[in-house]
């Protein structure tokens, strides 16, 4: 009689009763391709080309959770056949799920722009009624697992992801994580970057039995953005953060080029990567896109800007000098992002930064505590345990006088503040492109309900107080601009304004409605349905020659190969995510040639 043997993984502490297969680790990969080489049509071509059902889990499968990662590695789905059992080296906890999981098809998950083109592309390169699609998103949408299940691909938002993972007993309550799926893709996979963010856990945490992620740009900040794709990958062992960090994370971050080396090896396996330039076997180029010119323009400051930006320079630099004497640059780093945010908003227009005020009735920073420790108009059951102590208001009063704090979302100085009942400051857009619903939502950093009527303007110098269209000045850099575009009216070619700014969005809508060029905006305010709206627009719509866009809201996915113009109005602190929303319009569909403007000022903060 064979005796009874126990099979170890000792980097993830799994162990089985059974010999491991790795037909079962890391099914799928990283398909890194450029922005606009096809990476949507080529996963749909695999949707179509291999398409079942994921295992249906029975109510006796265990779930492994909280591997001794630090990070809280992700649940690890057990064979139907196979007995896992918490490893000795881990601080792993074992549970029982107390609901099956039903067996579901394709799960693609996108930002919230990109859900109708994912659903426009699908319904285009497949047969009619051939299968099922369905968009689970909204406040209204059906937690149902055999209905979700029942379905050949579904297409869902990272918000939603999020939304359904903090939910309590989820498993319970339907949704998502009550189906094992097939496949899951994750499209504008570094969404994901951040390993400790609610949403790369939330992804880490789905069942699948083959992962892909999708994205142009693996690595945005630093190596550990991969660490978080790994996780989601489930790539042995590097989903377990003690030997990334050990083996990989600090031997790069001291130098030592093993730790690269190790990348590259663990890379070659799991990740495609290709660009505009790469050719076949033959040398041929395996794609051929029109020309694409990118063109730094530099501008001049009239002598009114330039003695406006010297005193802001000069009076930035004192401050600076004094947190240096004093030791504190650490402690005051927001205070220092704070003054370079207005220098480099002084380089588009002096009226970002002078002459701006709050709405009235919170001004007064007393007002505004009173109003949280009272709980405003949204306390109506009188619910007192649910508001902020009154140390915590203190310090959120202190931040605003001091005008010091980061956006929690896009972990930006703030750009036109808003205060959530619960006492949370985020940037306006931020919040609500967080929302699945125009009009309410979970405030993101505690999951508290709130409307938009709940938000109110932190009182901070983001908006104009002086009447800007009638004392309106043009800039050296809009100057500039409307020159760029007058050029291009007569041949009716459409471009597209980038701008990290709403506020200077305002400010262009000024001069291109006073030289008669029509245009369009889409920002992060707008619903799913309004950017649709706006996108059909400027694309269709021949009189509409310019479309006003946040950085932030078109940075991701969108297709817009019906303009062959960019302009980048400001440059961003991230070059990825520059890159992301001028390769808009040059990719797979653009059949002219492509002219993308950056403008920098000479001789500013731009500059250097």
């Amino acid at each position: 009689r064979r005796e009874f043997v126990l099979y170890l993984n000792v980097f993830s502490g799994d162990a089985t009763t059974e010999f491991p297969s790795t037909l079962q680790l890391s099914r799928g990969g990283i398909l890194a391709d450029a922005m606009g080489l096809g990476k949507t049509i080529m996963t749909i071509s695999l949707l179509l080309s291999d398409s079942s059902k994921g295992r249906v889990t029975t109510q006796h499968s265990t779930q492994i959770s909280g591997e001794a990662s630090g990070l809280g590695e992700t649940p690890i789905q057990s064979l139907d056949s196979v007995k896992n059992l918490a490893s000795p080296f881990s601080f792993s906890k074992i549970r029982k799920l107390k609901a099956p999981l039903i067996g579901g098809g394709n799960l693609v998950i996108c930002p919230m722009t990109l859900l109708s083109q994912w659903k426009a592309e699908i319904e285009a390169h497949t047969k009619p009624n051939s299968l099922n699609i369905y968009v689970h998103y909204g406040q209204s949408r059906p937690k149902e697992a055999s209905f979700i299940g029942q379905n050949d691909i579904v297409l869902t938002t990272y918000g939603v992801v999020a939304s359904e993972f903090s939910t309590e007993s989820s498993t319970e309550n339907g949704g998502l994580y009550s189906v094992h799926w097939f496949r899951i893709v994750l499209d504008e996979a570094h969404m994901i970057k951040s390993s400790k963010s609610l949403i790369s856990q939330a992804a880490a945490a789905l069942t699948a039995d083959r992962r892909w992620c999708l994205t142009g740009t693996p690595i945005q900040n630093n190596l550990e953005d991969l660490y978080s794709l790994f996780r989601f990958l489930k790539v042995e062992p590097w989903r377990n953060w003690a030997l990334w960090n050990k083996l990989v994370q600090k031997p790069f971050e001291e130098g030592d080029e093993r730790g690269l080396k190790l990348v590259q090896t663990i890379l070659k396996p799991v990740m495609l990567r290709r660009t505009k330039h790469s050719t076949d076997k033959e040398g041929r180029p395996i794609l051929t896109l029109p020309p694409a010119n990118i063109e730094v323009k530099y501008c001049d400051l009239s002598e009114s800007e330039k003695d406006f930006y010297e005193a802001l320079f000069r009076r930035s630099k004192v401050k600076f000098d004094q947190f240096v004497e004093q030791g504190k640059v650490l402690h005051n780093y927001a205070s220092i992002l704070e003054l370079l945010l207005r220098l480099r908003q002084c380089c588009d227009h002096p009226f970002l930064v002078m002459s701006r005020g709050d709405t009235q009735e919170f001004a007064d920073l007393n007002k505004l505590a009173k109003r949280f420790l009272h709980g405003g108009n949204s306390n109506v059951n009188g619910d007192s345990s649910s508001l902020p102590s009154k140390a915590y208001i203190e310090e959120v009063v202190q931040e605003l006088q001091k005008g010091e704090g980061e956006c929690p979302i896009c972990l930006e100085a703030f750009e036109d503040a808003v205060l959530t009942p619960c006492a949370h400051r985020l940037c306006r857009e931020c919040i609500l492109s967080s929302w699945q619903s125009p009009s309410a939502g979970l405030c993101p950093v505690c999951r508290k309900s709130m409307t938009k009527q709940d938000l109110i303007t932190a009182p901070t110098n983001s908006r104009f107080q002086v009447d800007v269209e009638k004392n309106w000045v043009e800039s050296s850099k809009i100057s500039f601009l409307l020159q760029e575009l007058e050029s291009l009216r007569s041949s009716g070619a459409k471009s597209i304004v980038f701008s990290q700014w709403t506020a200077f969005l305002d400010l262009l809508e000024i001069p291109l409605s006073r030289h008669g060029i029509s245009f369009t905006r889409l920002d992060g305010t707008l619903n799913l349905q309004q950017r649709e709206r706006v996108i059909r627009e400027f694309s269709e719509d021949k009189r509409i020659l310019v479309l006003l866009m946040s950085l932030k809201a078109g940075g991701v996915g969108i297709n817009l190969t019906a303009a062959s113009n960019a302009f980048v109005m400001d440059p961003w602190w991230n070059p990825a995510v520059e890159e992301q929303a001028v390769m808009r319009i040059h990719r797979i569909g653009q059949t002219k040639s492509v002219s993308i403007k950056r403008f920098i000022v000479k001789g500013t903060v731009e500059e250097r």
